[in-house]
């Protein structure tokens, strides 16, 4: 599954936490996610200390896990399930067709 998800820093963490990004290794951000989980996209806002993810998995406790990793410095206020053409044209199609 793919999902998007929006961070928010914390006001008074929002120094520490783009300090900490800017200056991770090419390893730290390499393995900053569990195996089971795929890091698709990452944009930030940076004067305002927010931005986006899209992720991939099928492991919802992994992807927890990850955004936990970041929990003392901000959160992540919307986490959902997203769907790409294919996948939202077939279920509309599905929709359509259980409406009769």
């Amino acid at each position: 599954m793919i999902f998007f998800a929006t961070y928010e820093c914390f006001p008074d963490k929002k120094e520490q936490a783009q300090s900490f990004f800017a200056n991770m290794s090419a390893d730290q951000i390499s393995n900053e996610v569990p195996p089971n989980v795929t890091l698709l996209a990452r944009y930030h806002d940076v004067p305002n200390g927010t931005g986006i993810t899209i992720l991939e998995t099928d492991d919802q406790e992994a992807m927890t896990a990850w955004t936990l990793g970041w929990a003392t410095m901000c959160h992540f206020p919307i986490i959902k399930p997203m769907l790409d053409d294919d996948g939202a044209r077939a279920l509309i199609k599905k929709m359509e067709a259980a409406a009769g």
